[in-house]
């Protein structure tokens, strides 16, 4: 891979709304922003990873010899499972945690004096960090992954005056945030409209999320398993379908006993998975939160990976099954029906359906997990190739 004297020279920041989980001051990496980074590092003169420490307290870390810097932000979690008494207390918080914010990431790019900044999203982190780029100065790039508001509509679906508040702030920063981006890149297929509406100078529309290829590739089952088993990856939150799941496997245990159901994850649905699991009587082993170097195991183990989601652009997590060559039953994304997945409505039926036919047909699921593997290689090396481009056009003057 050729890489040029001008992108060698690139100092590159990414400012994340990931929290990254610290057990005795050792971090645990659960998302693949980070890992994208880093690997940026290694042909970059710096790359400056920004997110926020689940323990709130603030983290500086160096790696790859002084040339990634990880700086974890001490805000505390917003707690978005609403309830009446959040009403007031919500806007609060948030406000606080925004200034909170600005200020952190001021300093933390003046003093990195960074070429070009990678902003996730627009409610979250978005907003403060495109304040804090426009206070020094440095290009933004802007990185939509998902029907954000969308997203908040669902967590809010009974307070109506939430949903009111997050639409409004969302307009208004969007507005404000989009035609100031040196490049818009939008890989969420459901937010494309509401892009436009706002005239991004530069838009890059996506297929693919990032996938580290050398990481997530197929290789035998390290465990023994006397069973099939579907695989979930991701939140346990309302908008990734996680009922959806819930009522197919449960459709499906009724039949046949010949599989089990991994899920990998944690949200604030967790005690009430696990109280269906027991009441239900469910084949389902709730393993909690990996780290994404552990990840590689589980998918080479699976025989068949399900992404519900209500809401979601190219999952990661997806593309990384289909990186290992796992079968895979998604309502989203990057999927050519019955080539390199099943595509299926977001029906709990329609997924009991196509669990049902993976787990009978195994020339079936061999031929979509040989397909998915080398379709997600190929996209991979174009997604590289292409950021690469974006920001060495970002950071030009």
């Amino acid at each position: 891979m050729e890489i040029s004297h001008a992108f060698k020279r690139l100092r590159i920041g990414f400012v994340s709304q990931m929290y990254i989980p610290i057990m005795d001051n050792e971090i645990k990496f659960t998302g693949k922003g980070i890992f994208e980074a880093y690997q940026l590092s290694q042909y970059s003169k710096k790359v400056v990873f920004i997110a926020f420490s689940s323990c709130n307290i603030p983290y500086k870390f160096v790696f790859n010899k002084m040339k990634f810097t990880l700086y974890l932000l001490p805000i505390e979690k917003i707690d978005t499972e609403a309830k009446p008494e959040k009403l007031v207390t919500l806007p609060i918080t948030i406000i606080k945690n925004y200034l909170k914010t600005i200020n952190y990431l001021c300093h933390i790019l003046s003093y990195e004096k960074l070429d070009v900044v990678k902003i996730e999203n627009i409610l979250l982190i978005g907003f403060p960090a495109f304040i804090a780029s426009a206070l020094t100065r440095t290009p933004f790039i802007l990185w939509i992954a998902g029907p954000e508001l969308k997203v908040l509509n669902i967590k809010f679906q009974h307070f109506r005056v939430l949903q009111l508040i997050s639409s409004l702030a969302f307009k208004i920063f969007s507005y404000a945030m989009i035609p100031n981006a040196k490049v818009l890149v939008n890989i969420s297929p459901e937010s494309e409209k509401i892009i436009l509406k706002a005239l991004p100078r530069v838009y890059v529309k996506l297929d693919s999320n990032y996938v580290n290829v050398q990481m997530f590739h197929p290789n035998p089952c390290l465990k023994e398993k006397n069973k099939k088993v579907i695989l979930y990856v991701g939140r346990l939150e309302k908008e990734k379908g996680i009922s959806l799941l819930l009522s197919a496997i449960e459709q499906i245990s009724s039949k046949r006993n010949d599989f089990e159901v991994w899920i990998i994850g944690q949200g604030s649905l967790e005690e009430e998975i696990a109280k269906k699991i027991g009441e239900k009587l469910l084949p389902i082993k709730l393993l909690g939160e990996k780290d994404i170097r552990e990840l590689p195991f589980f998918y080479n183990c699976a025989d068949i990976f399900l992404l519900p989601s209500l809401v979601e652009g190219p999952s990661a997590a997806l593309m990384e099954a289909m990186s290992c060559g796992v079968a895979v039953i998604s309502t989203t994304g990057p999927i050519d029906h019955l080539q390199n997945g099943l595509l299926v409505r977001k029906d709990s039926a329609a997924i009991a359906e196509a669990i049902n036919i993976l787990l009978e047909d195994e020339d079936l699921r061999r031929k979509i997990a040989k397909n998915a593997s080398k379709y997600v290689r190929l996209l991979s090396k174009r997604y590289m190739e292409t950021m690469r481009n974006i920001y060495l056009f970002s950071a030009s003057k």
